[in-house]
């Protein structure tokens, strides 16, 4: 028996037991789905991400990033009082469709677009479409010209609450793959970073009655995630169980997206999988600073000192793994001739990564610029280098072998 524990401790020892490493793939269980940085935009996991799908509710973000432009326009105001259409009306009678439902009374913007976002209701998003644009055919038009705007290539929309065309008040269907659905939602967050202010509440109350958020991953429901910032969730027949997470912790903010997985319960399962990931196997890291300085990179000719600082436009930010190799950066400086104004673009660094990065995103770069006027060296030490460097050519020159061919030497 001893001779066995010892052999069994060799063994362990030769080959340890193989645990979850950082770096080891998890398997998602879902139709498409994708995962990426959304600070720097790099997709860190993917599968079947270009496919187009019918995206249920996170049809919505498009609906509500657009009402939130409108108020940062001054198109719309937040208390804003509106009420609804007929048409509004009806589809808040069809059960499990309306969501809070819409009465036939007044609500503000602000109401509207948090029982879209938080409970997702269908009447309040077809509601605020009207409000907008006066018809939801006309404010589809303009969520798809946003669409194009954006790069979603792959996304085409038929109206503004993502239902199913058998019950939403328009004909036609909605389709989006989940790069796109990436590719929105760190675009919102970006542009109104205060929208995680609404996605991050469990509960809302609107015409003193309390609506849940369908994202139980908040808060201390029932699949909590620390670090959950929300987003959107999404459900029809046709799309089956699909959410759209933000998660942050630290310095770290990562977006994953899964669609048509079979339950409610396994769309959060598969997003915790995805999101365990990325906090575990990498990291983010501000590799230069906004306006940084970089000593000594640019030659300058002709300047008292033949080699000055430069300075980066914008912070260069990089996602690795936590256990990988360390990132290089490349310098592309073009030498000047002295003087050099302050402020002059002379090049750009850029951070080597073979990885894949979202439409609109790419490796991290900043320009690079002189953070002051570089001036021309006096005269007195122009001719001192020129002097040098001349008597240096020379001496290289006489210290060089000669081949001198003699007539009878037999080389041709």
């Amino acid at each position: 028996m001893r001779r066995i524990s010892i052999l069994v401790l060799i063994m362990t020892l030769i080959f340890p037991v193989r645990q979850m490493h950082a770096e080891e793939r998890p398997k998602i269980t879902a139709g498409s789905y994708i995962l990426a940085d959304a600070l720097t935009g790099k997709i860190l996991l993917q599968e079947q991400a270009d496919l187009a799908l019918p995206p249920a509710s996170m049809t919505k973000l498009m609906t509500l990033y657009l009402v939130r432009q409108r108020v940062e326009q001054k198109h719309l105001k937040w208390d804003q009082v509106v009420k609804p259409s007929a048409k509004v009306l009806k589809l808040a009678k069809q059960e499990g469709v309306a969501r809070i439902p819409v009465r036939d009374t007044t609500y503000t913007i602000k109401e509207l677009y948090e029982a879209a976002m938080i409970k997702s209701a269908n009447d309040a998003a077809l509601f605020l479409a009207e409000v907008v644009d006066g018809s939801e055919q006309r404010f589809v038009e303009r969520m798809n010209e946003q669409a194009v705007r954006f790069g979603m290539e792959d996304s085409e929309f038929a109206n503004a609450s993502g239902l199913d065309a058998v019950d939403a008040s328009i004909p036609g269907a909605n389709l989006m793959t989940a790069t796109d659905l990436a590719v929105l939602v760190i675009r919102y967050i970006q542009d109104y970073p205060d929208v995680l202010d609404v996605t991050s509440k469990a509960k809302v109350t609107i015409k003193g009655e309390v609506l849940y958020s369908s994202n139980k991953m908040l808060g201390k429901m029932e699949h909590a995630y620390s670090g959950m910032k929300g987003m959107k969730t999404g459900t029809t027949n046709l799309a089956g169980y699909c959410f759209a997470a933000v998660a942050t912790r630290g310095n770290a903010t990562y977006v994953s997206v899964v669609m048509r997985t079979k339950s409610d319960e396994a769309r959060f399962a598969e997003t915790r999988k995805l999101l365990d990931y990325a906090f575990r196997t990498y990291e983010s890291l501000t590799f230069f600073a906004k306006g940084e300085r970089i000593q000594e990179k640019l030659q300058v000719r002709g300047a008292e000192r033949s080699k000055v600082d430069v300075v980066t436009t914008d912070s260069l930010v990089v996602t690795v793994r936590a256990t990988g190799n360390p990132v290089q950066a490349v310098y592309e400086l073009k030498g000047r001739q002295a003087p050099v104004k302050a402020g002059e673009t002379v090049g750009e660094v850029r951070i080597e990564d073979d990885g894949l990065y979202l439409p609109g995103h790419e490796s991290p770069h900043s320009a690079l610029l002189t953070p002051e006027q570089t001036a021309l060296a006096p005269w007195h030490v122009r001719l001192f280098r020129a002097i040098a460097a001349w008597s240096a050519a020379l001496e290289t020159a006489i210290r060089q072998p000669i081949l001198v061919n003699l007539p009878l030497d037999g080389v041709k």
